[in-house]
């Protein structure tokens, strides 16, 4: 698969500081549901993290078991 460096730059650069990303004014946190969406939106970013290193934990072992 071929790499076009210049189209990537240019995507994440549109990314990362278009206006538009930064037109979000925020929210409410006397709501509510605030303090249930944070806990959701904390408990996600655990288990993507928890998930990573599992996978990592699996891809590492069976290197050490395919060595033997």
């Amino acid at each position: 698969m071929k790499v076009n460096l210049k189209r990537s730059a240019l995507m994440l650069y549109a990314a990362v500081f278009s206006s538009g990303a930064f037109a979000h004014a925020g929210h409410d946190h006397e709501h509510w549901t605030s303090g249930v969406m944070h806990a959701l939106f904390y408990a996600s970013l655990v288990g993507c993290a928890a998930a990573c290193g599992f996978a990592t934990y699996k891809y590492f072992n069976a290197k050490k078991r395919s060595a033997k």
